[in-house]
């Protein structure tokens, strides 16, 4: 009998401190994903309206064929397609968020990259270059890659965390060049 009570686990049995007290991060890490999603969603169908953005979220369904019938412009990556070559010092406008959006596909991405809540305070205003992005690190994995799509940080244009639980981070907005116009910079 000694011998059964002397064979349990200890106090620290990884297992049973699972079963009695952790929760599962795994369910909890699924919903905040659900969550975030769902929070991305109700801010695209903020700016571009119910109607064009359930025919870009489902396009070739056949609901989506059946309701928008040719009835909203269907996504295009290349609505702007002018590459612009950007260089450090040169003046540039941001497009509208419409216009924006209507680069992005039904993961809201453009090549890759998001557009974010926080860059749409930027819409319609005036920024220099500040760099042209060619490589980056991601802070994940370490790995080095390389960027093909034309993207630049603009000076001053700083994420403020907002929709990303207030984070103070304070990082660069990455913009495809897609996503801005040239200007002079005498233009007022």
């Amino acid at each position: 009998m000694s011998n059964k009570v002397n064979s349990e686990h200890c106090q620290y049995y990884y297992p049973d401190m699972v079963l009695n007290g952790f929760p599962d991060a795994r369910l909890a890490l699924r919903i905040r994903k659900y969550w975030f999603t769902l929070k991305r969603y109700v801010w695209y169908i903020s700016i571009v309206g119910l109607r064009e953005f359930t025919a870009k979220v489902f396009p070739s369904t056949k609901i989506g064929n059946f309701a928008f019938r040719n009835k909203v412009k269907r996504f295009n990556s290349n609505n702007f397609d002018e590459t612009l070559d950007l260089k450090p010092g040169d003046w540039v406008e941001v497009r509208s968020a419409k216009e924006i959006f209507s680069t992005l596909d039904a993961q809201g991405k453009l090549k890759g990259l998001r557009f974010t809540p926080e860059m749409a305070k930027f819409c319609g205003k005036r920024f220099r270059v500040f760099k042209s992005l060619a490589k980056i690190i991601l802070e994940a994995t370490g790995e080095l890659r390389k960027i093909k799509t034309p993207t630049v940080l603009l000076e001053g244009v700083f994420c403020d965390g907002s929709a990303h639980a207030d984070c103070d981070r304070s990082c660069f907005c990455f913009w495809r060049e897609q996503w801005l116009r040239r200007v002079s910079s005498t233009s007022s």
